[in-house]
Formats: C-alpha cells, structure tokens, sequence
C-alpha cells in the first residue's frame, strides 16, 4: 500500500525514521517527509496531492505542533503542515491512523511548545492531539520502537481490511433494476423474454441479486415467483436480496425458498409449479427461458375462476354460467417487505452486517467468521469525499470463501518481505 507519514518533523525525527524503515520492510510505499528538500520549502500543494494519491494516512503527534507553510494567499491561516495534511485527508475520506506521545513519556523540554515563550503556544498541539484522540487513535507511544511496532500492526490490518474488501467483498455486489416492465406483469413477449435473458445471462454467476423493492408497486407476487423459478433452474444464484429504493437491506431469502412459499401461500401459483413440474427441463437458457415463459403464458391465459358463488338460501342456476377469465393482475399481490417475511417464515432473513464506510472492523470480520449463515449479507456505507453524499452498497459474502481468504492474508502479513528498492 502506499501510506502517506505525516509527524512533527523537528521533535520526531528518529521516530519518523523507525516507522519508515518498518514499512518499506513490510513492502509498502512510504511518502513523507523525507521526500522534501527541507521542512521549511515543502510545498502545501504537493503535500495534497501526496495526500490524495496515499491508501493510508499515519499521523503521528508529540508535543509540538509544527511549522506552518509561509506565503498562503490568507496570512491568517496558522495551521500547520500536519493539519492541513489531516483536513485534506478527511475531506477525501481517507483512512487516518493516530499516533500519540504518551503523556507520561520521558521527554526533552525544548521539543514542547508549551514550555515556549509565548504563553498559549501549546494550545494549538493540546486542540491537535484532542481531535486526533477522539476520531482517530490507533496507538499511545513512549519510544522509537514502540511506535514502529504500533504502526506497523495497525497498518496489517488495515491492509487486511482493504484486501477482504476489494477482493472478497467487491466480488459479490451485484445490481439489478426492479423498475423492469417484466416486474410489473408486462407481456410476455420477445422483448421481455430477451430482458429476462440478459439478467439471468449477467447475474446468473452472482452469489446474490439484489431487487428494489418499495410499498407494493415494484414487483408482483406472480412475477417475483417467476424470476426466481428461473433463477432456481439456470442459475448459481444462492440469494435474493431485497433493499429499499435507498438501496438499504430489507431482507434475503433463496429462489427456492421463495418459489416454495410462494407457491405455498397462492394456491393458483402452487398449481402452476406442479405444471411446471411435470415438463421436462432443460440446463440451455434459452431453451428453458422460453419453456417457463411460454407455460406461464398458457397458463395464465387458460385460468378460469374456481367455483361459482351463489347466494345462500336461493336454488342453484339452471346451468352454470361459463367460468370467468381471471387476469394475472387479479392474482398478484404487490410485493413488501413484511408479506415476505410473513410467507417466507423462518427463511427469511431480515438482518445483516452494517458497516459504516468502506473498512471493516475487526468485529465486524468476527461477526461474518462467526455467522450461522453461509451467505452474510452486508451493508457499507461508501463515500468518496468528506462533503459528497453516501451510496448505500449491499452485497452477500461466501462466510467460507472469506475465512479462508482471512487465513491466507494473515499468513502473509505474517510473512518477511523484500524491502522497496
């Protein structure tokens, strides 16, 4: 990873040393101070742009809150090259790792501030190290060493952090628009059937699909029962997941729950599965795509109301009259959140791991390790700058692909590496 440093520089030197040397061990890129000519010449501007280009942010504080670049366009502007290194990496939303001077360290008195002349000169240190204790702390150090060691060990794991999210996680995020006419009951046609087609061609690899869903008018019943049939038959899809039109997590169940219950709770849906059932299938897609859909579309054609009502107490008709037609439209029920979990039961799942931003912790990496679930729902909160808007990303993780990909990394954290030439 590429990991920008960013101490004090008179007062920290020989911890700015040890912390660089223990990283380029560990094979990671190291910006910082020793990239610039002299503390008193280091352009603000290219310390942004190192800032921006840097995976991880490391701060590192004592008791002097350093120099402050000269020649800014507003004079009054005293913010050190530390803080303005620290605003830009919080307006970009970048991971910032704290380090503080233990309190109680043995520590030379002309690399305080506070011991200067003037009489508020530790104040802007003291306001420093409260703002980085209270957001951002990753460790309390007395030496060299024991900062290097620090660093280092928070750096693995947000190393490991990254890795599970941009390999394990990032995989399994997947999208599909539940605004499709097909949802809604549309015809049957050529053009639906290609648009049937092209989700199942595009998300049939997926661990999950995820469909929007809001109070009743984005999908029905009928078609809902439909998709997963066909996502049952031709798919390696374990997963539907169900979100809000925010994209928040509102449930998972599997297709074949869903086609179960389905056609559990609707009679004329559970007459159609045992159709279905007793044609033959088929592994093509085309082939099957078209089998489904064409017998849905006979049948629902086909359906006759069930029975005739009569009032009570008058003589039956002379003849029956000739069954009504029955519309798919008057057999749907628009699907929520709270009829799915009515019908799926104990199949449903309606809880998941919420993560704010994009890093997992430690605990949350225990919670999927942990899940009775083989397929972990989770839901991240991404962000590209401080002052832009969060995207709300859910995806499903494979609990035993993830441990296993765990195990591995930490056996490579673990590992010695080449120094960066």
């Amino acid at each position: 990873m590429k990991i920008y440093i960013s101490p004090t520089y008179r007062d920290l030197v020989e911890h700015r040393a040890a912390v660089d040397r223990t990283l380029r061990r560990m094979g990671h890129d190291v910006i910082g101070m020793e990239q610039y000519i002299a503390e008193s010449a280091k352009p603000l501007e290219r310390c942004k742009q190192d800032v921006a280009t840097a995976d991880l942010y490391v701060v590192i504080v004592g008791w002097s809150y350093g120099s402050a670049p000269v020649g800014l366009s507003d004079p009054a502007d005293k913010r050190s090259f530390v803080e303005f290194e620290l605003d830009e990496a919080e307006r970009l939303n970048k991971t910032v790792l704290a380090f503080l001077l233990d309190p109680e360290a043995p520590w030379s008195l002309n690399r305080v501030d506070a011991m200067g002349i003037e009489p508020t000169a530790g104040q802007k240190v003291v306001a420093l190290r409260s703002k980085l204790g209270a957001n951002y702390l990753s460790g309390i150090f007395r030496t060299p060493d024991d900062l290097a060691s620090q660093v280092a060990a928070a750096v693995s794991v947000q190393s490991l952090n990254r890795f599970i999210v941009e390999r394990v996680l990032g995989k399994t995020s997947v999208a599909f628009s539940g605004a499709d006419p097909f949802a809604q009951g549309a015809e049957l046609n050529v053009s639906s059937l290609n648009s049937i087609e092209m989700v199942i061609t595009k998300y049939g690899a997926s661990r999950g699909l995820i469909l929007p869903i809001d109070e009743g008018k984005a999908w029905w019943s009928t078609r809902l029962f439909l998709l997963a049939s066909l996502l049952r038959s031709l798919t390696s899809v374990r997963q539907l997941v169900f979100c809000n039109e925010a994209g928040s997590f509102l449930g998972m169940a599997s297709p074949a729950a869903i086609t179960d219950a389905l056609a559990s709770a609707f009679p004329l849906i559970g007459e159609f599965a045992r159709v279905l059932g007793e044609q033959p299938g088929s592994l093509d897609l085309e082939t099957e795509t078209k089998r489904q859909t064409e017998a849905w579309r006979s049948y629902m054609k086909d359906l006759p109301t069930r029975g005739v009502n009569t009032l009570p107490g008058l003589p039956p008709p002379a003849s029956p009259p000739a069954p009504a037609k029955i519309e798919e439209s008057q057999i749907k029920v628009g699907v929520r959140a709270p009829l799915l979990e009515r019908w799926l039961g104990e199949r449903w799942v309606n809880r998941c791991i919420r993560v704010e931003g994009e890093q997992l912790s430690m605990n949350e990496v225990q919670q999927i390790v942990d899940s009775l679930l083989p397929d972990v729902p989770i839901q991240r909160q991404k962000r590209q700058t401080k002052d832009a808007p969060s995207v709300t990303e859910v995806s499903v993780v494979d609990r035993d692909a993830f441990a296993l990909e765990l195990a591995r990394e930490w056996v490579r954290s673990g590992l010695p590496r080449s120094p960066v030439l």
